[in-house]
């Protein structure tokens, strides 16, 4: 299926879809509910409005076949996303991402053609936090961080990048997806949360752009966002340093220095923390035991797992899964 949307503004993305699929709304207090026909698939969207210029919205689809979107941006749009679970492809301006599980991102588009593919039969959970610059800058306590903001705006403007998947994050989005609040209150937790996110995103962003020396260039720079997104998508049979040195076109001096300097951790510890992210899947979503999910992301020995889950989580995986799962 194939879908046209113009996004006008901030709230108009999800009106346009949810007619052009024939779903069906229901406003509940503060919330909309959206459902999907069946011959589109199931699941199910819930949209939380702030004020204008922001929402709240958080997607639970599986589609019945590849779900295909045009988006012409034509409003100035700001977006936290974390993606849980799923399996996104976009392209836009020569440019590309590919968006799995537990991976977060910040866009902001002014003027952008959008094209976007969701699979079919691949359960689609996410969070979006979308906001206009104004709606954005709602939240600056004074001039200097208004321009802390605007710096943000500028780094990311016309890019689709992947930020830092911290503990921190990890907690305040399970908290949003698992809220039990109704009505007023609901909103105003939802909206304390969002708050707590683009503060958590202020401080990495504020860490990375500390940290940069001066013998990266942007360009540099660009090329390690690659690396990053080569190294996700190939956790699981990992490319070794020479060739992801060879298809980003960095040295390898400078692609090891560099990525712990961007990213805080060096190739291998990102592997090691999305293995811990996919056992994470495994016991969440597919309900797998310890020592199966240990065995699954390659580990013989649950206690060397255990370990190695509680440097990433800072808890063991059973209580992890006591104070943050359903």
């Amino acid at each position: 299926m194939t879908l046209n949307i113009l996004n006008s503004e901030v709230h108009s993305l999800f009106d346009q879809f949810t007619d052009l699929i024939q779903g069906q709304t229901q406003q509940r207090s503060w919330e909309q509910h959206i459902t999907i026909p069946t011959q589109v698939g199931e699941g199910s969207i819930l949209r939380t409005p702030i004020r204008p210029g922001m929402e709240i919205v958080v997607t639970d689809l599986t589609y019945a076949q590849d779900m295909k979107l045009r988006i012409q941006e034509a409003c100035p749009l700001f977006e936290l996303s974390y993606c849980l679970s799923g399996d996104i492809y976009c392209e836009w301006d020569g440019k590309e991402s590919h968006t799995r599980h537990w991976t977060g991102n910040v866009l902001f588009f002014e003027d952008e053609l959008v094209y976007e593919e969701k699979k079919a039969d691949v359960r689609h959970q996410m969070l979006e936090i979308r906001l206009s610059p104004q709606g954005l800058f709602h939240y600056a306590a004074d001039p200097s961080e208004k321009h802390r903001m605007e710096t943000w705006l500028k780094r990311h403007k016309g890019h689709i990048n992947p930020y830092p998947n911290t503990p921190e994050i990890h907690r305040c989005v399970s908290d949003m997806m698992n809220c039990s609040y109704d009505g007023a209150l609901k909103r105003l937790y939802m909206e304390s949360k969002a708050m707590e996110l683009i503060a958590l995103f202020g401080e990495v962003e504020g860490h990375e752009m500390e940290g940069h020396s001066r013998f990266l260039t942007r360009d540099d720079l660009l090329k390690l966002d690659q690396a990053r997104e080569l190294v996700l998508r190939y956790f699981e049979q990992p490319l070794s340093l020479q060739e992801l040195s060879r298809r980003v076109g960095l040295n390898e001096f400078k692609l090891k220095k560099g990525f712990r300097e961007r990213f805080d951790m060096t190739v291998f510890e990102l592997v090691r923390k999305q293995r811990m992210e996919k056992a994470l899947y495994y016991m969440e979503v597919q309900r797998m035991n310890i020592g199966e999910a240990a065995v699954a992301v390659g580990y013989s020995n649950v206690s060397n797992f255990t370990t190695a889950f509680r440097k990433i989580y800072g808890y063991n995986p059973s209580e992890y899964l006591r104070r943050f799962s359903h």
